[in-house]
């Protein structure tokens, strides 16, 4: 593995529990965490920081209490090197409105625990995670395939 490639800082969020918004809807709350190289994962369980949305569908960290976390903050704590590039990108008609999604490939270390339901934060964008691939099955480097969605697109 080329580590001098890996230039960016992401952060890993798994799904914890989900809580009911202003509408009665239970909605899910991902929390940041740290893998570790030793295949445990860093996770407290006083995490007090949880990812929401903007009105424009910007990734916003908040404290318990509702308060906008910085997000250099949680690059210190959670932070991990990887390549970030996009792979292709498509637009589709989705409830007469014009989506915008783009597919990338991630690379960093291998770390256990990653999963397709975990997301992944990257400069205030917010990535699913479509596959996780171990390469060569040596436990060194990790390919992840995640995609981004547009959600604040024009309708027609």
């Amino acid at each position: 593995m080329d580590f001098s490639k890996l230039r960016h800082r992401i952060v890993f969020l798994k799904p914890s529990k989900s809580v009911t918004n202003e509408l009665g809807e239970n909605v899910p709350v991902w929390v940041p965490f740290k893998p570790c190289l030793n295949n445990n994962l860093e996770i407290t369980n006083d995490i007090r920081i949880y990812l929401t949305a903007d009105n424009n569908g910007n990734a916003v960290l908040q404290m318990k209490d509702a308060q906008p976390h910085a997000h250099s903050l949680v690059l210190k704590d959670y932070m991990v090197w990887a390549n970030v590039s996009p792979t292709t990108g498509r637009e589709y008609e989705e409830a007469q409105k014009l989506r915008a999604e783009t597919t990338y490939s991630i690379t960093t270390r291998y770390f256990d625990g990653i999963k397709p339901d975990c997301k992944i934060l990257y400069n205030n964008k917010l990535f699913d995670i479509v596959s996780v691939l171990n390469i060569g099955e040596l436990k060194s480097e990790l390919k992840i395939i995640a995609s981004e969605m547009i959600t604040n697109a024009e309708s027609y």
